[in-house]
């Protein structure tokens, strides 16, 4: 264990949250599983930022694998509440401890018998091998690949594709996903005294994953308002109202600086239609 990593583990928690909290300033440096809704104290409204909270557990996680923070945050995503480690990161830390993990390709992928091997030999075990075989067809069972077929000239494809026809990284780099696949269940069946239960690979959990195994970040489509809160604000006939509305629009996490200019626009004219005596609307 090195010097940095035994530094961080006696640190106080306090100085824990503290070095968090430095890190989340980093911003776009970060990886957007670590972004989350924030309230700004300043304004009350809900804004999207980088959560400390979710930089420490990622901390904590790596300091429990014998591995620096920022080895951690680099190599660890948390999916549903579930960490996941990189494939790269999960063969770093099982031949750091002695294991030997071997991977290797056999075929090709336009004969049609592309197959990906991995094994793996514990150091208190070296008579017993761990194994793992996977070929497209297994990715298909996963739920990972479309098909894989010949076409009219004999030549073998594989079909991986978004919603929108696009070629899933399991199509382009298929090799290489085939191998981080094998070098996951070898490691995960026979390395389960070093992974500590993170022996979820992100490509378990999701269909979002990156050519290096880690989680493909998706933007998320932004969600309907909980209210037409533009609509109110123009049919409000009182200060009073616009006051409500601006405080459920708050509770509900949706009030802006666009709202707020027409909030103060809503005002304005109800203003010079009571200095005119007449009906508000």
């Amino acid at each position: 264990m090195s010097t940095d990593i035994t530094s961080y583990i006696s640190a106080s928690l306090e100085e824990k949250r503290a070095y968090a909290q430095t890190l989340s300033s980093a911003g776009d440096l970060l990886p957007d599983s670590f972004l989350g809704q924030i309230k700004n104290p300043e304004t009350g409204l809900m804004e999207r930022r980088i959560v400390p909270g979710k930089i420490l557990m990622i901390a904590e996680t790596g300091a429990m694998l014998g591995i620096h923070p920022m080895a951690a945050i680099q190599g660890i995503d948390v999916i549903e509440g579930h960490p996941t480690i990189k494939p790269s990161l999960m063969s770093a830390l099982v031949r750091d401890r002695g294991f030997r993990l071997r991977s290797w390709l056999t075929g090709t992928i336009e004969g049609g018998d592309i197959a990906a091997h991995a094994t793996l030999v514990r150091p208190d075990d070296p008579e017993f091998t761990y194994e793992s075989t996977w070929t497209p067809f297994d990715a298909i069972r996963a739920g990972k690949v479309d098909s894989y077929e010949a076409d009219g000239d004999g030549i073998w494809r594989i079909k991986a594709r978004s919603e929108k026809d696009k070629p899933l990284p399991w199509e382009a780099f298929t090799k290489r996903l085939l191998r981080w696949r094998v070098i996951g269940d070898v490691c995960s069946e026979g390395a389960e005294d070093v992974l500590l239960g993170v022996h979820y690979m992100p490509d378990e959990l999701t269909p979002n994953v990156t050519v290096d195994g880690g989680v493909l970040q998706v933007a998320e489509a932004p969600s309907a308002p909980a209210r037409p809160w533009k609509a109110d604000i123009a049919a409000a006939k009182t200060k009073d109202d616009l006051l409500d509305i601006r405080s459920q629009a708050m509770a509900a996490g949706e009030w802006s600086d666009t709202l707020q200019t027409e909030l103060l626009t809503r005002i304005g004219m109800l203003n010079r239609d009571d200095s005119a005596g007449g009906d508000p609307e």
